[in-house]
């Protein structure tokens, strides 16, 4: 399945764009970054493919930092993708 990662050079950017987010009531979730994509900090989004287009505008008119939105086709597990 796929799933989409929104990546980040440090963790403060990771919670601004959370927090902004979920202000808007969007699901998103704090996760890991998965090995196939670490070229960030280690925290990333996890995020619903519906919500990509709307995250990238919600970046702009808020001039929130990411380094980008990926897509990767792994399982998930919930044990191991997410923090909490």
């Amino acid at each position: 399945m796929l799933h989409y990662y929104v990546l980040f050079d440090n963790h403060t950017d990771a919670m601004e764009m959370y927090r902004a987010i979920k202000a808007t009531s969007r699901y998103a979730q704090i996760s890991p970054t998965p090995r196939e994509l670490s070229v960030c900090c280690g925290v990333s989004l996890l995020v619903k493919e519906d919500d990509v287009s709307f995250i990238k505008e919600l970046a702009e008119e808020q001039q929130l930092r990411y380094l980008s939105i990926n897509g990767l086709n792994n399982e998930f597990n919930s044990g191991r993708h997410r923090y909490g």
